[in-house]
């Protein structure tokens, strides 16, 4: 027979229902009945069959842990459903371990008088032999320690959590009567479902009912008016409706889901290289470049690849490119290749260089540069599966998401020109752009050091570093497979141009690209190839197609038609090109151009004496005479009524005195003659109109006719 101690009115919760203990009958029999219906609980026996339940049945449900039993004290329902945190209890009511120590003293005294004389005579002996928990505590009134052992649970049963102040704590008697409670409701309803409308809006039409009812009511009843309640208390009541509902009716689904909505489990990986994702961002710093003077240039995009199962980052790339599909080719491939910089920054973790390699899966967002079929057909050749994010849902990608702010934290916001959120900005005063120093190779380099950091901090959620991570899961596994020629990235996905191969090599935008080795063949395959006509004298040459990738200058691919293949070509200037995007190439040249240009005037100026010291070389003889041909055409009449007829160069009769007669000139009319009447004229210009034939019937018998008849006077006496 169980031994457990049993008291009628127990409630015990059974497969997810509360029953109370309504009588214990002879026997070990048990009546439990249902809180909700009152039916009497029947437990399912070994033989199949229902029966009431025993202690022994209770006892074996309750070690089992099917069952267990709801303490209920005889206190408020608030009491009930708190829940026994000691330390947050504390927090919110210091004086309820008071109240415990208080009740527990005087359960323990046993029976005694509750007058205010016997219980003030426990209460200062209790003071006395609990010095340290009473401290600083005032003993309670007599009525106080009463209404305590009334409410605050039974003899042996004191929870704290049955300790704590209601006042403040729970629901308030209602105040307002249900009419005005009802349209307060309304209105608080009416600002969740219009974002435009504002608190103290709703607050207007609420009191404009009210006072309307009031006004009503005055007429017909005289002294019964109904309460308009204060601002303060329509705020609290709109705001007690915050929940999913109504934030997603002002809001949107959106916030809603930001709010609200629980957050799954994540992107996940049992190994390395399984499932990466890559993604794109504006680094928080800003550039500058040295080219005769530094120029400020802007913030540069930030594009990398992490890992999921280890969370390493296995490629970035720091470029001005914007986010396009070549910035994510240079990404693959620094991914897809070892990194012995970090060996050299990190000589104590060697293992850093090894983080790289070819990911079986990415997960990509919905930007132009992953949903083109170029991507698509990209991936799908180097054997990656692709996975596309929800539309605008970033927190699919909460592990490339979450190290952009760690990055930010760690590096960007404590390097000179580091950029903060606008509003920040505008409250300090600080526009970033005022204190940029560092360069693009600078920040690249701060950039390896901040990540081979990040590679050895310990990982909250992986509860160890990502390089130990990592090469647990590599050595688990056969080693790191990787793309064998990562170049043809830029072959099958790099921009193609038309351009000239002579025996120098590929000039593309002003950069040489040539290796004697692959020159010569390339030529010879192609060259023989071309058309006679049009050929260069002297050297070979051949028009060839040629891919590069925007992102990195440092060589680019030709194709070979007659054996089919692309060959590589480099740049000859591999320290500048290495590495470099169009766009900063671009902005280079720009900015050379403006430095070492001239204005209109001082190139107009350099081309007159040019041509001053050519004249200066030639005879007297010639500049007469070339000064006489000038004068000639000048004084020519047809080159007058070619220049326009308005103006007639004429010289009077040289004499001495300078007395010679005028010549006679006529003076421009003041006015005009015909009034600014409209010429009658065929109007000028453009093909004249076709008359239309007049829309008369074709007789049957054309008569005869002369072309003579119809011809255009003009045209008939040019055949005369």
């Amino acid at each position: 027979m169980g031994l457990m101690q049993l008291r009628s009115g127990d409630i015990w919760e059974i497969d997810g229902e509360r029953h109370y203990l309504d009588h214990i009958l002879d026997g070990g029999f048990l009546v439990l009945r249902n809180v909700q219906t009152g039916q009497p609980y029947q437990c399912l026996t070994d033989a199949g069959e229902f029966a009431s339940p025993t202690r022994q049945w209770l006892g074996d449900k309750f070690a089992a842990g099917a069952i267990w039993r709801v303490e209920v004290t005889p206190t408020s329902k608030a009491h009930s459903l708190r829940e026994a945190d000691a330390e947050l209890i504390q927090d919110k009511d210091p004086r309820a371990i008071v109240r415990q120590v208080v009740l527990r003293s005087l359960d323990r005294m046993g029976d005694f008088s509750r007058s205010d004389i016997s219980l003030q005579r426990a209460l200062a002996l209790i003071w006395e032999n609990k010095p340290r928990q009473l401290a600083h505590h005032q003993p309670p009134s007599p009525s106080t320690v009463r209404r305590w052992l009334k409410q605050r649970g039974t003899v042996s049963d004191r929870p704290l959590r049955a300790m704590i102040s209601a006042s403040g704590r729970v629901s308030r008697r209602k105040r307002l009567p249900a009419s005005v409670r009802r349209r307060m409701h309304e209105a608080a309803a009416a600002y969740w479902s219009n974002l435009r409308l504002s608190v103290g809006d709703a607050y207007d039409d609420l009191a404009f009912r009210l006072q309307r009812i009031n006004q009503e009511l005055e007429s017909r009843e005289g002294n019964i008016v109904v309460p308009v309640p204060s601002k303060e208390t329509f705020r609290k009541h709109l705001r007690s409706l915050e929940c999913f509902e109504t934030v997603a009716a002002r809001y949107g689904k959106k916030e809603a889901n930001k709010r609200f909505k629980a957050t799954g489990r994540g992107l996940e990986a049992h190994r390395p290289l399984l499932l990466a994702t890559i993604d794109h961002t504006p680094a928080d710093v800003h550039i500058v470049m040295e080219v005769d003077e530094w120029r400020y240039v802007g913030r540069p995009f930030l594009t990398l690849i992490v890992d999921v199962h280890s969370r390493c980052i296995l490629g970035w790339v720091l470029s001005f490119e914007p986010p396009s599909l070549y910035s994510v080719i240079e990404c693959f491939k620094r991914a897809n290749r070892p990194k012995p910089r970090m060996r050299t920054l990190f000589p104590d973790c060697p293992e850093l260089a090894d983080i790289y390699g070819k990911c079986d899966e990415i997960v990509v967002d919905n930007g132009l540069e992953f949903i083109g079929t170029s991507f698509e057909s990209g991936m799908v050749d180097l054997g990656i599966s692709i996975r596309w994010a929800p539309i605008k849902d970033p927190t699919h990608k909460a592990v490339v998401e979450r190290f952009f702010s760690t990055l930010n934290s760690m590096l960007h916001k404590k390097l000179p020109g580091g950029t903060f959120p606008l509003q920040k900005l505008r409250a300090w005063d600080l526009n970033p752009q005022d204190f940029a120093v560092l360069t693009l190779e600078q920040t690249e380099a701060l950039l390896d050091l901040a990540i081979g950091t990040y590679h050895q901090s310990i990982h909250r959620s992986l509860k160890d570093t990502p390089v130990r991570t990592w090469l647990r899961g590599v050595n688990a596994e056969t080693g790191i497979t990787i793309l064998g020629d990562d170049r043809q990235l830029d072959k099958l996905l790099g921009v193609q141009e038309e351009r000239l191969v002579t025996r120098s090599g590929v000039n593309l935008f002003n950069l040489k690209y040539h290796d004697p080795a692959v020159t010569g063949p390339l030529l010879e395959d192609l060259a023989r190839r071309e058309s006679v006509r049009g050929r260069r004298e002297g050297s070979a040459s051949a028009k060839v197609k040629v891919k590069y990738n925007p992102a990195n200058l440092g060589e680019i691919h030709v194709w070979n038609g007659p054996r089919g293949i692309y060959v590589t070509l480099p740049c000859t200037d591999r320290d500048y090109a290495e590495g470099l995007s169009k766009w900063q190439h671009d902005r280079l040249q720009e900015w050379q151009r403006e430095s070492h240009a001239r204005t209109e005037d001082e190139r107009r100026e350099l081309r007159l004496n040019l041509r001053s010291a050519i004249s200066a070389l030639e005879s007297p003889k010639t500049i007469k005479r070339q000064k006489r041909a000038q004068a000639r055409l000048l004084t020519s009449p047809k080159i007058e009524v070619l220049g326009g007829g308005g103006l007639r160069i004429a010289h009077a009769e040289p004499r001495p005195d300078g007395m010679a007669p005028v010549i006679p000139t006529i003076a421009l009319a003041p006015e005009r003659t015909d009034d600014g009447a409209k010429p009658i004229r065929p109007q000028r210009g453009g093909k004249r109109k076709p008359k239309r034939p007049p829309k008369t019937e074709t007789p049957k018998s054309l008569p005869e006719w002369n072309v003579a008849d119809i011809a255009d006077e003009h045209d008939w006496k040019d055949v005369l």
